[in-house]
């Protein structure tokens, strides 16, 4: 297996456990990062890994043009095709569009650019999985933010708006906030305002009730039939930010229902390679209902999987290239995969009982098998961090 696995776009903290679990199965790994005019917090983390062989750079203010440029550039002097990795649904949305220009030189498996681009745009997903009768909250979708008045007589407060895309100024503006919860006709009036200036799709949605411990993942590497060749299933314990945010804490789970239940969606859906859907327990009905699904880029809590035995990119990485799966030897755990940078903002954005969460983290340090950054095998990462943290600190 001489084939290089190449990463993109490694300025997102989900590259990284791509990048380890493929380098600790002794594949060379080479990454790519986008330059961009804002700090990218994370690129200069996750270009301290020990297993990047070699870093890759592109001009983000032509994003798409510049990244398939580099990508065929160095397709083409590659001896063997390497086999693609993506890390964001900004890097998955072109190499899709592209993909008759890439396959000369890339293994990579995806489903049809429609199906992608259905799943990636919320409003179209809407309409796709009403089509297909798959489980979701109630949801309606407008282009014009301010018809959110009009539908108030539909769902009732509190309700959730988000973006169709999380664009790049979404980004800039708003960081990691993926939803705005809505209480009352004043907090309305504030988020319109502030959302005017983006022209996009958005979602408006019910939200289901329950804490962010009632939140589970699928992770799978599906066949060409849309049937899983490995899957594995976690329950979040804690999200920054709370109730709709990233993952912080995720622990393994099963549930029988809940695996028919993934893979009778990723077979309705027709996908292939790397997916994961996230659910929330429902407790007006006692059902899982979908809150996302990610096609053919790696989660950032997919690691979790890690804990019973999984090593879902190594799998990916055979399947690509028609190698036949390593034997999986499952274990139980009830051990933790942490992302240490969301729990500690956590904590700190917590107005009550944060005495109390400080003393439960502790707690939690010591079941965690599994941190997003720290790990004693690739620890420059994380000394890196550390040193930022201290020169933000002294600078204020």
């Amino acid at each position: 297996m001489n084939n290089t696995a190449l990463v993109v776009n490694c300025n997102d903290i989900m590259a990284l456990p791509v990048i380890r679990l493929l380098g600790q199965n002794n594949i060379n790994v080479d990454a790519i990062f986008g330059n961009r005019k804002t700090k990218a917090n994370y690129q200069i983390l996750i270009k301290k890994s020990k297993y990047i062989k070699n870093a890759l750079f592109f001009d983000e203010n032509e994003y798409e043009e510049n990244l398939i440029n580099l990508l065929i550039e160095y397709g083409q002097k590659c001896k063997l095709k390497p086999v693609l990795f993506l890390a964001s649904d900004t890097v998955l949305n072109y190499v899709s569009a592209n993909r008759d220009k890439l396959k000369e030189f890339y293994h990579l498996t995806l489903p049809p650019h429609s199906v992608i681009n259905q799943i990636l745009c919320k409003e179209k997903f809407i309409e796709l999985a009403t089509k297909l009768d798959l489980p979701i909250p109630k949801s309606f979708k407008t282009t014009e933010i301010k018809s959110i008045y009009d539908m108030l007589h539909k769902i009732p407060y509190p309700f959730i708006i988000k973006p169709s895309w999380r664009t790049n100024s979404w980004l800039e503006k708003f960081k990691e906030l993926k939803v705005f919860k809505i209480n009352n006709s004043k907090e309305l009036d504030l988020v319109i305002k502030q959302l005017e200036e983006f022209e996009t799709y958005y979602l408006v949605q019910e939200i289901i009730s329950g804490n962010d411990d009632q939140i589970y993942c699928s992770f799978a590497i599906l066949n060409h039939y849309s049937e899983p060749i490995e899957i594995g299933f976690c329950r979040k314990v804690t999200q920054f930010p709370t109730h709709f945010g990233n993952t912080s804490i995720a622990t393994p789970f099963y549930d029988e229902h809940l695996k028919q239940l993934s893979e009778v969606i990723y077979k309705k859906l027709n996908l292939v390679g790397y997916a994961s859907i996230e659910f929330k327990l429902d407790p007006s009905d006692n059902e899982y209902k979908i809150i996302e699904i990610t096609p053919n880029r790696f989660n950032r809590q997919f690691a979790v999987t890690t804990l019973n035995g999984l090593n879902l990119s190594f799998q990916l990485y055979r399947f690509e290239l028609n190698l036949p799966p390593v034997k999986t030897n499952f274990k139980k755990s009830k051990n933790f995969w942490m992302s240490e940078t969301n729990e500690i903002r956590r904590i700190k954005g917590l107005k009550q009982k944060k005495l109390k969460e400080i003393f439960l983290l502790v707690r939690r340090i010591i079941k965690t098998r599994i941190f997003e950054i720290f790990d004693l095998r690739d620890i420059k990462p994380f000394t890196v961090l550390i040193k930022n943290q201290f020169k933000s600190y002294f600078a204020k």
